[in-house]
């Protein structure tokens, strides 16, 4: 970056002296501010009428908690014109006077801005002008004009609405009367059972719950009442006996004894919703409810006009039980029809009841808070001349221009200047060639670049849309993608990757290399994707290959190909399988879950095999130190024409040097630009330290910076192209396409 000195110094001055060019040229603007308190006396009144039988809203001021009304009557026009007419010299004549008015307010409120202070009543009426003093005094007179208006408005609405309030009051009691007499009537007539909505909640909730089912209880009522009917012993005792507990017996003791039964019934039904039936209340109900029915025993004993027998008293005990069950059913339609407010059921009396006590409730809710308006509007209207609008703080002569701020310009030119400066600088850096960054690596570890592996972006990856593709796992779908030479074999990075296998045949033909194991220095280098597209690529030469998954700590290799991590390496070692039956070939990556027809069109894909990395165990370094794996290895390079196998990195674990002296060669991937150089010729130095036959370096993830010294990257794919002409803004779109499919697949 030192020697892009000039080209920052260069577009920060140009930035700067825009700037201040663009600073000078502007015309002062200042700005005078004054708070303005609006008192909020009258919010909007819900009035109701006999007739309407509903409430109905009045808009009296309408006024709101953020005070947008008053904002919006501030700068209006009518208001502007008279602020005009206290500011400005007019014409005499009426016409031209008007329309200087007019021309006026518009221009006022260009530069009038109100604003509500959070949480306040308060507004913050803000006036630009060149002139101070004129900004001061265009908003003291806003201020003045409005508070005018307000007042005179106020006045006019309130007595409006004591007014309208009195004539409604009128009406209302004229109503409420009627009402109140026609419930005092049946007060006087008629026990009313009432269901009240705490009581209808309830049951709704039992319901609900299914702890209250009437169709089972009335049920089971009806089943018994049927029983005692069978069981009575004669059809004449039968009828006396329903004769006398009749309503219309004439007997008004029983009648009232009966009546009396049914309200201890009702009462007993609404105590047990909220206690149980051994809560004191209940049980000092039932015992009054058992008083009760021993005195309707004894009136039906007294108006037996025969002696009791032993049948007869038995047909007295069945019917006084069947009169008890009667009584109980009733109650229960009783307060079931109120629940469901199915007024059919109910008698006349009762559904005339619940319209008067409705009309009457309503009727004096309403007569209650027309009283309480009509003593709000009297209050308000006394003090609206006092407290509706005051000045807060005045306006003030502004002593420094808000337009244009030098301070705030300079120093957003300076950070844009800076910016600009460094963008073109690192656009020239980018695009310059000076900088041998891969010459250095070749230098620094003297050993010889095997293959040059590009960054693999958004355009070379797979075109299936991710719903396409059956994979929970987000990075596990762009893992698969970036398998190259499957999913683009006719791409940069396919070629590259073919390159690289050009490399590795030739010194397989002159040194006898059989088996190669690839490694690290450090994590996350792409160690993984590259032996697995290098695999597929010499699968794709007709070498019969074979990937062997020696990182049983982190494996990734099986997950691409969509092959299950057991069987695998592990479990070959430890004797619990052998290596022919831990085999994957490529019938078991087709059912894995790539892309069949991608997979199908790849000549050679047949030719590779993989054995997985198997199950976790503790123990790695010792089982890639056994003999096991030295007898592997003997079976696997006698079977197959090349053996790659991935290994963990060599400065995090000791599996790679431990079984680096036992492959036929070693190739070392360095992702450019991640690992420092020390790292890097440490693990090029515990390789040689164990013996191992270091074939050469991979230089992985080659970006733009990187590209130096190498004619070969200022290539794609070397091909007939399709024409395909393209304009400037179709370039910069698919430019900038590429940049977000780059960002989304690095996440």
């Amino acid at each position: 970056m030192r020697k892009r000195k000039g080209t920052i110094l260069t577009i920060f001055a140009l930035v700067m002296i825009s700037t201040v060019i663009f600073t000078k040229l502007q015309t002062p603007i200042y700005q005078a501010e004054l708070e303005l308190k609006i008192e909020r006396h009258q919010p909007m009144l819900t009035l109701s009428s006999p007739e309407q039988g509903a409430s109905a809203p009045v808009d009296v001021g309408a006024e709101t908690d953020n005070l947008t009304t008053d904002i919006q009557l501030i700068t209006s026009l009518p208001v502007l014109k008279k602020v005009a007419e206290k500011l400005e010299v007019l014409p005499s004549d009426p016409d031209e006077r008007e329309k200087a008015l007019h021309v006026l307010a518009l221009k006022y409120r260009e530069y009038v801005t109100v604003e509500q202070i959070h949480g306040t009543d308060i507004l913050n009426i803000i006036t630009s002008s060149s002139d101070p003093k004129k900004a001061a005094l265009m908003a003291t007179a806003i201020a003045d004009v409005y508070g005018m208006e307000n007042i005179n408005g106020r006045k006019r609405q309130n007595q409006a609405l004591i007014n309208y309030i009195d004539q409604q009051l009128k009406e209302y009691r004229k109503q409420l009367a009627e009402q109140e007499n026609e419930l005092q009537k049946f007060n006087e007539n008629e026990k009313v059972f009432e269901v009240t909505p705490k009581i209808k909640e309830t049951l709704d909730r039992m319901t609900i719950q299914g702890t209250f089912d009437f169709e089972s209880q009335m049920l089971q009522i009806d089943n018994e009442l049927k029983a005692f009917e069978d069981m009575s012993s004669q059809e004449e005792t039968r009828n006396i006996f329903d004769k006398m507990t009749a309503d219309d017996s004439g007997n008004y003791i029983f009648v009232g004894l009966k009546r009396r039964l049914l309200e201890l019934e009702f009462d007993r039904f609404l105590l047990l919703i909220d206690y149980t039936e051994k809560h004191p209340m209940v049980i000092a109900q039932d015992k009054t409810i058992n008083e009760v029915k021993g005195k309707i025993v004894n009136e039906l004993k007294a108006n037996l006009q025969e002696p009791v027998t032993p049948e007869l008293e038995r047909d007295l005990a069945l019917a006084v039980k069947k009169l008890f069950l009667e009584t109980r059913k009733e109650v229960l339609y009783r307060i079931v029809n109120k629940f469901y407010g199915d007024s059919g059921s109910l008698s006349s009396n009762q559904v005339e009841y619940l319209g008067l006590k409705r009309n009457v409730d309503r009727l004096l809710n309403s007569y209650d808070g027309l009283i309480q308006q009509r003593d709000e509007a009297r209050l308000n209207l006394a003090k609206v001349i006092d407290d509706v609008v005051m000045v807060v703080s005045p306006a003030e002569v502004p002593q420094r221009p808000v337009k244009p701020n030098e301070l705030i310009n300079y120093l957003v030119g300076c950070a844009v200047g800076l910016l600009l400066g460094m963008v073109f600088a690192f656009i020239k850096e980018s695009v310059d060639s000076s900088i041998s960054t891969i010459h250095d690596v070749e230098q620094e570890l003297n050993l010889t670049i095997l293959g040059i592996i590009p960054h693999i972006g958004g355009e070379y990856v797979l075109s299936t849309s991710e719903e396409a593709i059956d994979e929970p796992d987000k990075k596990l779908r762009q893992h698969r993608a970036r398998l190259i030479t499957i999913s683009n074999p006719k791409s940069w990075p396919a070629e590259s990757y073919k390159m690289l296998r050009s490399n590795l045949l030739q010194q397989m033909k002159t040194k006898n290399v059989k088996s190669i194991l690839f490694t690290s220095s450090d994590m996350q280098e792409g160690k993984s994707l590259t032996v697995c597209n290098t695999a597929i690529s010499m699968a794709q030469l007709g070498k019969k290959t074979l990937l062997l998954g020696a990182n049983m700590r982190r494996p990734t290799d099986y997950k691409a190909f969509g092959l299950s991590r057991e069987p695998g390496l592990s479990d070959i070692l430890m004797g619990n399988v052998t290596w022919t039956k831990a085999l994957n070939t490529s019938v078991d990556i087709l059912i894995g879950g790539l892309g069949i027809d991608d997979l199908l069109q790849i000549p050679g894909i047949d030719n590779l095999s993989i054995i997985t990395s198997g199950r976790a165990v503790d123990n790695v370094s010792e089982l890639l130190n056994s003999k096991a794996f030295d007898q592997l290895l003997r079976d696997l390079k006698a079977n197959f024409d090349v053996v790659i196998i991935d290994c963990s990195p060599v400065m995090a674990v000791p599996d790679a040097v431990t079984i680096c002296d036992r492959v036929d060669g070693v190739a070392l991937i360095y992702k450019v630009g991640q690992t420092p150089k020390e790292v890097l010729k440490m693990a090029k130095s515990n390789l040689l330290k164990a013996r191992a036959n270091l074939m050469g370096i991979i230089l992985n993830n080659i970006k733009t910076e990187a590209q130096v010294g190498y004619s070969a990257f200022s290539y794609r794919y070397y091909g007939e192209k399709p024409e395909k002409n393209e304009n400037f803004i179709q370039k910069l779109t698919k430019q900038f396409q590429n940049k977000k499919d780059n960002q989304s697949l690095n996440v």
